[in-house]
Order: structure tokens, then C-alpha cells, then sequence
């Protein structure tokens, strides 16, 4: 018999901080079944809003941006070339995706503080573009969204990645990852297993025979990656 998983105890959370509100709204809505709930907290005078999308060696990860005031919903839409989210009290206008604000008074203390960082992600770097897209997509296999990939500065390099399990266990994660010459110009990539050439960065969700990535870039490198 498999041997039996071990629960893991939480030992810190991660918050790695995204470029912007349409980031954190790409991230919790776009290509998702549902939209992720955002979690609101006080931070001096400021409002943190959070989606948690991995755990890593006991640390939740949360993706996270600082706002003047959290209202009751992120409203995001992707539409042709264009995409917005923004923040709103009701959820009335059906053209939209809406995340919910969960507000929180008071985090769990391991929650709230900001542990050092401790265990990192190992990095593996692949050919291209196209290999990435291929890691990240996987799970489509399973009937299930793509990974999200992560663009950020890693000194003056531009570097675009995904974090992958090579089963079921956390430990086992890589961060799969190339090298770019520029930041991505657009918020998503394009890919077809049967055109492999015209996979590219794209502004749109809606052509037909493409697979969607979604891409989050993020405000420095991510913390967790060890190259």
C-alpha cells in the first residue's frame, strides 16, 4: 500500500506581492472554473488583498496587492484585446467576473507575521516559450486549468516560469522557467499542440484552436525561487 501523506503543520504563509489589481484579478478569475476568494486585511491604513493558490513545505502562498479600500468584490473582464478589474460593491453587471473580499479582522498570528523565507523552490530552466507552455498546460489533461506562469526581473534577465508538482506531494514542486529578452507584452500566451509555431504572447482569449495561459507579473523576484 502508498505509504500514507503526513499532514503538515503551517509554519509561516508566503505573500509575494503582484504588480497590480488587474494581476491579482487575472490571477483569481481568468480561465478558472470560479473565481478564487480574495482575502482583505488591514495593513497600517492600507487594505492587503490576497488569493492563496499553493502551500510550499507548510507556508501558504498569497498573491497579494495593496489598495486605499477593499470593497465586496473584484470585478474582472476579458474582452477582445481588452481587460480591466476593479473594485465594487455590487455584483450586477453580468459581462463581468466576480471574486468575492472575504475581510478578515484578525489573521491567525503564523498567518500574520512575515516568517523568514527558509526552504526555496529548486529551479529548472527549459529551451523556450513553448517548452514552458507545455509544463503549464499539463493539467488540462485533467480536465483542469492551466498553471498560471509568473513573469518577473531576476537581476537585469526578465524571467517567466511556473511552479510544478512532479506528484502529489509539495516537496516535489519545481519552478519550471525561461529566460526572456523583454517582459511579456501582453497577459497571456497562445499555444496549440498541432501549430507550435505560432505560439506567442497574446492580448486575447478568444481565437479559435488556442490553448490560454494566463500570465501574473509580479512587483520583484519571487521569493521562493532558488536559481
Amino acid at each position: 500500500m502508498p505509504a500514507k501523506k503526513q499532514r503538515r503543520r503551517l509554519i509561516g504563509a508566503c505573500f509575494v506581492e503582484v504588480a497590480g489589481l488587474l494581476e491579482l484579478g487575472r490571477l483569481s478569475c481568468a480561465l478558472e472554473r470560479a473565481p478564487f476568494p480574495i482575502f482583505a486585511s488591514a495593513v497600517g491604513k492600507r487594505q492587503r488583498l490576497a488569493v492563496q493558490t499553493d502551500l510550499f513545505m507548510g507556508k501558504p502562498i498569497f498573491y497579494c496587492v495593496e489598495v486605499d479600500k477593499a470593497t465586496e468584490f473584484l470585478a474582472y473582464k476579458s474582452a477582445g484585446e481588452n481587460e480591466e478589474a476593479q473594485l465594487v460593491d455590487s455584483a450586477q453587471n453580468p459581462t463581468f467576473i466576480y471574486a468575492p473580499l472575504i475581510h478578515v479582522l484578525k489573521l491567525p498570528k503564523v498567518l500574520d507575521e512575515r516568517k523568514n523565507v527558509g526552504e526555496k523552490y529548486l529551479a529548472a530552466e527549459v529551451q523556450n516559450l513553448t517548452s514552458l507552455v507545455k509544463i503549464a498546460s499539463y493539467k488540462m489533461l485533467y480536465e483542469e486549468p492551466p498553471l498560471p506562469l509568473y513573469a518577473f526581473k531576476n537581476g537585469s534577465q526578465s524571467t517567466l516560469g511556473c511552479f510544478a508538482r512532479l506528484d502529489d506531494y509539495e516537496e516535489a514542486s519545481l519552478f519550471f522557467y525561461t529566460r526572456m529578452k523583454s517582459e511579456p507584452e501582453a497577459g497571456f500566451v497562445r499555444y496549440s499542440p498541432t501549430r507550435i509555431t505560432e505560439t506567442a504572447f497574446s492580448k486575447r482569449t478568444d481565437e479559435h484552436g488556442f490553448i490560454y495561459i494566463k500570465i501574473i507579473r509580479l512587483r520583484q523576484k519571487h521569493p521562493l525561487v532558488e536559481f
